[in-house]
């Protein structure tokens, strides 16, 4: 299994073009791409499905392929199984999380041998303790169990106006902040590629990668 950690950044502005380049190093030629849509409302599926169409253009003859929430959970597996590259979209990682463990899709996609990308809620999904900061959406910061793919966790969208919030959640876990059009690739237990800047939170010291 490789994982694509994605901070944020709209796919269609040039904002992750650095991103998918270096993803269009690891999808081979006739990859079947599935979606994994759960953080969103399903009314967006069609609108995320045409950004994603237009983003993975450029690599020769992927197939892209979408969940949906009401399928049964053996179809659900059996798409996944036949798939090499998941795509978890952003939103709310609470409702990625929720529904992932009632549909039993955990083992599925802890067993995974193919790279799984995560975008924004999805990247945020793959860590042991998923950290949701204070914003507009969650009036205080919280941290919810994740799907515990790495022993670290990771912050999307990063700004400096969450800097002490961060700190003190650094205490207890490495934090990995990732601004728009920021990414990392993980894969053998370590990080071994970053795109762009990198911030990291431990100890309450912040340190640029």
């Amino acid at each position: 299994m490789e994982l694509c950690f994605i901070g944020g950044g709209h796919v269609l502005k040039g904002e992750l073009d650095e991103v998918f380049e270096e993803l269009s190093k690891r999808i081979k030629p006739n990859s079947k791409i599935l979606v994994v849509p759960f953080a969103t409302e399903v009314s967006k599926y069609d609108s995320w499905m045409g950004s994603l169409e237009q983003a993975f253009s450029n690599m020769i003859n992927v197939k892209l392929d979408i969940l949906h929430e009401d399928f049964p959970t053996s179809e659900m597996v059996t798409m996944i199984n036949d798939s090499d590259v998941l795509y978890l979209i952003g939103g709310r990682p609470e409702k990625l999380l929720k529904i992932i463990q009632e549909k039993e899709l955990a083992a599925s996609i802890r067993n995974y041998p193919g790279l799984i990308i995560g975008y924004s809620a999805g990247a945020l999904a793959f860590c042991e303790d998923c950290i949701l900061t204070k914003d507009d959406d969650y009036p205080e910061s919280i941290v919810i169990k994740g799907l515990g793919l790495v022993d670290f966790s990771v912050e999307v969208h990063y700004t400096e106006a969450n800097d002490d919030e961060l700190f003190a959640l650094s205490t207890e876990r490495t934090i990995y902040a990732l601004p728009d059009g920021c990414a990392i690739f993980y894969k053998d237990g370590r990080i071994h590629k970053k795109v762009n800047d990198v911030i990291s939170f431990l100890e309450n010291k912040k340190t640029i990668e």
